[in-house]
């Protein structure tokens, strides 16, 4: 099946998803800050935070300062917190096709309750946009991702790959509002193949 026109395709880029790593490690880095840390050209970083800004995955802030001049932009990382069209948009229709999936199919009762699920149908439309092909155990609350078309990029960017998905999983979790949170993620349990598991949050959080 082809994938969504607003999949998630930048990031299978290595510079890209370093970007992105860096905008969620340290919030409000500039265009200087990442050439200087990436070594790229502020051009070809433009184009990169362009794709990211319209992904829905960071957003640019006018920096306020107190001298003269125009302020940089600055970046910050997109949270569940964040009023963004394209996350909420993603989220409500993962949810509305969730609900159409489960009366067209009729199926039992889900052991989980509304919410949850939504939380499922919100992560499952994620994975599939980047092409993870999630293989979704309700009952044990775990997700086998594969295969993992970033594999490759593991061995040379392995600190940022899973940080930048696994904060990815966490937000849209987040964003679905429900009782679901991530657990841990596993990376490469086999060559091709990673695990992410689940679990209920605790009542008191």
């Amino acid at each position: 099946m082809p994938r969504p026109m607003h999949a998630h395709r930048g990031l299978a880029q290595a510079s890209r998803l370093e970007v992105a790593y860096l905008v969620m490690e340290r919030p409000g880095i500039s265009l200087a800050e990442l050439s200087e840390e990436t070594g790229l050209h502020a051009n070809t970083l433009r184009d990169h935070v362009r794709v990211l800004i319209a992904e829905g995955i960071i957003r640019s802030e006018t920096e306020r300062r107190p001298t003269r001049g125009r302020p940089p932009a600055v970046y910050f990382p997109v949270r569940a917190t964040t009023d963004n069209e394209m996350a909420q948009r993603r989220v409500d229709q993962a949810k509305r096709h969730g609900d159409l999936l489960r009366r067209i199919m009729a199926s039992e009762a889900p052991e989980l309750d509304e919410d949850a699920m939504h939380q499922l149908d919100a992560l499952y439309e994620h994975l599939d946009e980047l092409g993870l092909e999630p293989d979704l155990d309700e009952k044990n609350l775990e997700v086998a991702l594969s295969p993992c078309r970033f594999h490759t990029l593991v061995a040379e960017q392995g600190h940022a790959v899973c940080r930048v998905h696994e904060g990815l999983i966490r937000d849209v979790l987040d964003r679905a509002e429900g009782p679901l949170e991530v657990d841990r993620l596993l990376p490469l349990v086999t060559d091709h193949q990673c695990e992410l598991l689940l679990r209920l949050r605790p009542a008191d959080a």
